[in-house]
């Protein structure tokens, strides 16, 4: 009858209620484990970096020549090993800082990204074709950072026979009424395996091998979420030898003053 249909439907709201606040805890408690724990790693991670540091440095000459190629692997490791924590601490700080909502000029942002992996474009014979981006509302360090990963990772994920090259096209669309901006970042370089285009966006997933390309496997996961947060989504398009092609939607305006 309608009394116990009542009841049920008020009951399942209540048990709803109960585990969404149990995960928000346990989504907390996560993200802080995670905050501590990779502050913890850093430290003793800085005393293997600092003694083998200090073994090239003070007795490199005497390191006979498989010794000093033990050396340079374990500098490799402690190097990845702090690329990792700052990609941990990077990715829980998404979840769990608040950041204000501004106006953002995408073709600001893709030129001091440009700037800042300067280096990198260069050593890969490379360059950025693009149009017009527009302004849109958002995190201003969590977009940078969006585009970063994306742009930094096409030009790592090369082809040593080929100049790297990336273009970046925008156009705007209409969905349920919001209106986005759809930014393609396509790259000509080794690509990947279609079949595991959901897998790019997971933590600590890695495709290929991290003795010839380096990085966490938390960068696209870090992407995903800040588009996520945005009210937005990404997908990733490509083939083995073929290059990538990243697809951002982003909303033009936000409804909230914070994210």
């Amino acid at each position: 009858d309608i009394s116990e249909q009542k009841f049920f439907t008020e009951e399942l709201g209540r048990q709803v209620k109960e585990r969404t606040l149990e995960l928000e805890r346990s989504n907390e408690d996560l993200m802080q484990f995670a905050h501590v724990t990779s502050h913890d790693l850093k430290e003793p991670a800085r005393k293997v970096q600092t003694y083998a540091d200090k073994l090239v440095n003070e007795f490199g000459k005497r390191i006979p020549k498989e010794g000093a190629a033990y050396v340079s692997k374990i500098q490799d490791a402690t190097r990845r090993m702090f690329s990792m924590i700052d990609g941990v601490l990077n990715y829980s700080s998404i979840t769990s800082e608040e950041h204000t909502i501004e106006q953002i000029d995408l073709n600001e942002i893709v030129n001091n990204i440009e700037s800042d992996i300067e280096l990198l474009i260069s050593e890969k014979k490379g360059v950025i074709q693009r149009e017009k981006l527009p302004v849109i509302e958002g995190a201003h360090i969590l977009v940078y950072q969006l585009f970063f990963n994306i742009l930094s990772n096409s030009f790592k994920f090369s082809k040593k026979e080929l100049n790297s090259q990336v273009i970046i096209s925008s156009s705007l669309e209409k969905k349920d009424g919001v209106e986005f901006v759809k930014i393609k970042i396509k790259d000509n370089g080794i690509g990947f395996d279609k079949k595991q285009a959901d897998k790019l966006f997971s933590a600590f997933s890695r495709l290929h091998p991290k003795d010839k390309f380096q990085g966490t496997g938390l960068g696209l996961a870090l992407c995903k979420k800040i588009v996520e947060r945005h009210g937005g989504s990404i997908v990733a398009d490509g083939k083995e030898n073929e290059g990538a092609t990243f697809t951002v939607f982003l909303p033009i305006k936000q409804s909230q003053k914070f994210i």
